[in-house]
């Protein structure tokens, strides 16, 4: 019973996963999003850590490429059948969940601006919460979101029309 409720839930997420890659495949507006948060993922790495990256260029862990896909098509469409379900990563200190998450913030982030030109809110305004219960982390995750933060603004600063003429904040 539970080998059968595991196999049913990976089946899910294997669903979810070629969403997100067929999502990139048929909507050129969120292939944009995507590839641009992969660039901001990319920036904030290097600053964060320039020696790793002095020989090769960041990579995506399996488990976090496989985490933003399964959400991309929940972030892009509003009737997304999985929008509300609410996604748990469970791994031990530095295990990468930190970039698995930033680069949903970084796909949210960009997609909102990159659809809001038409609209009179912009794309603008708050578009993630982040919540730490111990005072440490929260530093360390702050400092690792503004980064991210950071990265996305340089982004924009390069594509303002695509992008907007306001910054990107915490």
């Amino acid at each position: 019973e539970t080998r059968d409720r595991l196999v049913a839930e990976a089946e899910k997420a294997r669903a979810r996963i070629a969403a997100g890659i067929a999502l990139l495949a048929d909507d050129a507006e969120v292939r944009e999003a995507f590839g641009l948060a992969n660039r901001a993922m990319a920036t904030q790495a290097r600053r964060r850590n320039p020696a790793a990256y002095a020989a090769a260029p960041p990579k995506w862990r399996l488990f976090q490429l496989a985490f933003v896909l399964l959400n991309l098509p929940s972030i892009a469409k509003d009737d997304a059948p999985d929008r509300d379900t609410v996604e748990l990563i469970f791994f031990p200190t530095g295990g990468g969940k930190t970039e698995a998450y930033l680069g949903v913030i970084a796909f949210t982030l960009v997609l909102r601006r990159l659809r809001g030109r038409g609209r009179p809110d912009a794309g603008l305004g708050v578009a993630v919460l982040l919540r730490y219960t111990l005072r440490l982390l929260t530093l360390d995750q702050l400092g690792r979101a503004a980064t991210l933060v950071c990265a996305l603004e340089q982004l924009r600063r390069a594509q303002p029309v695509r992008l907007g003429d306001v910054r990107f904040a915490v």
